[in-house]
């Protein structure tokens, strides 16, 4: 069984206000170390026990536990309400008449793991990622919007191989989530093995731990142009997801590997047509976009310039009496976004083919609309049918 980590514990009443009998089963497991806490009462819990326990976590709990109580913690939140009682339906789990979003998450974790975990990896937020996109390689882009159970298991077996070999170490998981534009996969495995001294604060002594902190990698398919987005920490690791991905999806292990191609996105507009190209009428969805950093290098200089952060770099330009210098090349711009609604996301995007940001479908169509992206049928150029015939 999968192994459910979270990265926080803000919450008590999360975990308190679990159904009492669904909480003294998830405390049981963990009776041992609480005995002496007074938690365990002849007809089931002391309440005031309780909450010292979730407000003191202290070094003589188990690690299993704590991780534990922030997976709840992190997982009890209203918007996560549906997902975990169609799950726990799913798979026919005893739920009780009006369960608490709390009481689904302790009865998911402790009679169903791996699929709370898939839950948690499907929720995980994609803001602040770098995706790299790469494009399929053929004439019509690929159609493939669900993933069949046995081929997301194929896909980890390999992935699993792969990590093994470049001494990543095992435990990769894949999660596949479907899309109305395609699919979306988060990847759970480890990292390079760390070592650490660390000390025990129950003991006052020092000793060396290793281990492989946990990471989710995220890949983002769209049919409409065949792209996959892939965030990954280096280079082998989203080559590895290309071919992996590739084969058994696609069957083609060659399908998103092809060099040399042109930008996916330019930044030519913000050069050619100014402020204009920060236009959103025809976007119903936004309210405004502002450039408020942008980055270029210039070869008198070979050193990257940086203008901004600004609330608005054209305004900043205008202000200080600067401009973009002839024969310099844009290599990042970074924009704030106001949608309809209220809502603000600053998104970066970086040539030839990297974004920072939320995947966010009405930015890329903004994107698209103004020009910084590069037609697919002029990025796969020459290169499909040679690839094809290749593969």
């Amino acid at each position: 069984m999968a192994k459910l980590r979270s990265g926080r514990f803000a919450n008590p009443e999360s975990i308190s206000g679990v159904e009492r009998r669904l909480l003294r089963r998830f405390l049981e497991q963990f009776r041992p170390h609480l005995e002496s806490r007074g938690i365990f009462t002849a007809d089931g819990l002391d309440d005031d026990a309780v909450v010292r326990l979730f407000n003191d976590l202290g070094p003589d709990l188990p690690d299993e536990l704590i991780d534990q109580i922030g997976a709840i913690d992190e997982m009890a939140r209203p918007a996560n309400f549906d997902k975990l009682l169609g799950e726990a339906i799913r798979l026919n789990l005893e739920v009780g008449e009006d369960p608490s979003v709390g009481d689904l998450v302790v009865l998911l974790l402790l009679d169903a793991a791996d699929s709370l975990e898939r839950l948690y990896a499907e929720q995980l937020p994609l803001a602040r990622r770098k995706f790299r996109s790469h494009l399929a390689l053929t004439d019509d882009p690929p159609q493939v919007r669900a993933i069949a159970d046995d081929v997301a298991e194929a896909l980890r077996l390999s992935l699993d191989l792969d990590f093994v070999r470049r001494r990543r170490g095992g435990g990769v998981r894949v999660y596949a989530v479907e899309t109305d534009d395609g699919f979306r996969l988060m990847i759970r495995r480890g990292d390079v093995l760390h070592r650490e001294t660390v000390v025990d604060l129950a003991t006052a002594s020092t000793k060396n731990i290793a281990f492989r902190p946990q990471r989710f990698d995220a890949l983002i398919y769209k049919c409409v142009d065949g792209e996959l987005r892939v965030n990954a920490k280096t280079d082998a690791d989203a080559k590895a997801y290309l071919e992996h991905v590739g084969h058994h999806v696609f069957g083609l292990s060659t399908l998103f590997l092809g060099e040399g191609l042109p930008a996916r996105y330019t930044l030519t507009p913000i050069v050619e047509h100014g402020q204009r190209c920060l236009e959103c009428g025809d976007v119903p969805e936004l309210l405004s976009v502002r450039l408020t950093a942008l980055d270029w290098v210039h070869p008198a200089s070979r050193m990257i310039r940086r203008m901004g952060p600004y609330e608005d770099v054209f305004r900043g330009m205008r202000t200080e009496g600067e401009s973009i210098p002839r024969g310099a090349t844009l290599v990042s711009a970074t924009f704030r976004v106001m949608y309809r609604g209220g809502r603000e996301a600053s998104h970066r995007v970086i040539p030839p083919n990297d974004t920072v940001g939320e995947d966010c479908e009405i930015f890329l169509r903004w994107l698209a609309l103004r020009g910084f992206f590069q037609d697919r049928g002029v990025a796969t150029h020459g290169l499909t049918r040679v690839l094809l015939a290749t593969g």
